[in-house]
């Protein structure tokens, strides 16, 4: 992490905050779901256009639907069943939930996110602010992350740590001169970069993990 002293944490949320296959729990009847759903809306151009706000969550279920020669309202009903059950890393939350300095999250995400897994984990009580790519048009993890220090009232990048646990997105930020740490796991975190944080954002820290 760079020896800098941090005024904010901006967090990535799938495989970060939370385990990003949520989506992928199966669809009755249907045992290839898990499959056509990371083909399409993984790195397909569906799941782009839907990250960017181009297309709905109806819009998705109907296409994923009329593949497999079911009905979209089940497929729909399904998709918001699954972003009922995201589990989190819960000591990457109790960091979170203990962290006195201001947190936002970044993350590339769809409607469903926002209608759906947010309230249920109640994201906007945890965080200062939540930045998606679907609701700004951009899947850019850059571009996300300064809109949220504009929404935090910072106006320095190296003064946000950026949290993710995609490389190229570190990479990103790191270069436009922001703080980033590559998020490896819930273990490495807690060994590594919560007695940092800590000390760098001067809060009163104790952490309830081991």
């Amino acid at each position: 992490m760079d020896r800098t002293p941090v005024k904010a944490i901006l967090w990535d949320f799938g495989d970060t905050l939370a385990d990003e296959r949520w989506m992928w729990a199966p669809l009755a009847g249907q045992p290839d779901w898990s499959g056509l759903y990371r083909k399409h809306c993984g790195a397909g151009d569906l799941g782009s256009r839907w990250n960017r706000g181009l297309v709905t969550a109806r819009d998705v279920a109907a296409d994923l639907a009329a593949m497999m020669g079911v009905g979209w309202e089940a497929t729909l009903e399904h998709m918001r069943a699954c972003c009922r059950e995201v589990q989190v890393y819960p000591r990457v939350f109790a960091f979170v939930d203990a962290c006195t300095a201001p947190q936002a999250i970044v993350t590339v995400n769809c409607d469903l996110f926002s209608e759906v897994v947010a309230p249920e984990l109640g994201l906007a009580a945890r965080f200062d602010t939540i930045v998606t790519s679907w609701e700004e048009g951009a899947e850019d993890k850059a571009a996300l992350c300064d809109i949220a220090m504009a929404r935090l009232g910072l106006t320095d990048r190296i003064e946000c740590l950026l949290v993710d646990n995609r490389a190229e997105n570190v990479a990103a930020w790191r270069a436009l001169g922001g703080s980033a740490y590559h998020f490896i796991g819930e273990q490495a975190f807690v060994d590594q970069l919560a007695p940092a944080l800590a000390r760098l954002t001067g809060g009163s820290l104790e952490p309830p993990w081991p």
